[in-house]
């Protein structure tokens, strides 16, 4: 229903997937904005939401995530990069009792990028597929997009 995804758009069928499913909505009534940014609470009310919870607000949201590990609730507004979703992904995946022994060697151009702190979530999330990196890198410090975020939702959970 977004007249700013095209049905050639990379993410098309994710972004549809996830707005069919109620995991994301459209910026406004008619677009979906694919390249803008998500920011760190956002992240949390989604996983909220997946987990049978209904938080009525971002506050609720982030109160839920730092119950449950997801987060330390910290810079709510601030965009969310790549590595940090992952990292916000592996634990939710721990908190669900998921297998987390999948995992590869970061055999990326920009492996060494990546902090300390998220190279099990990504090792993780690339061994699932689950992030899969762009021409040879991760990007583990770039924000993550609104595609990026219903491609991401859509491979874990689709």
């Amino acid at each position: 229903p977004f007249t700013d995804v095209a049905e050639t758009h990379w993410a098309y069928d994710e972004i549809a997937w996830t707005y069919e499913n109620g995991y994301m909505s459209g910026t406004t009534v008619t677009t979906f904005n694919p390249g803008g940014a998500v920011t760190r609470q956002q992240v949390w009310m989604i996983l909220a939401r997946l987990s049978g919870q209904s938080p009525a607000n971002m506050a609720e949201a982030r109160t839920w995530a730092m119950d449950n590990g997801i987060s330390d609730g910290t810079n709510p507004e601030a965009p969310v990069t790549r590595e940090q979703l992952a990292a916000m992904l592996y634990r939710y995946a721990a908190l669900k009792g998921r297998d987390l022994t999948a995992g590869e060697n970061l055999n990326f151009t920009d492996a060494s990028d990546v902090s300390a702190y998220a190279r099990p979530a990504l090792q993780w999330a690339t061994g699932e597929k689950i992030l899969t990196g762009s021409n040879g890198a991760l990007n583990p410090q770039a924000t993550a997009t609104r595609a990026h975020l219903a491609a991401i939702l859509h491979r874990y959970f689709g």
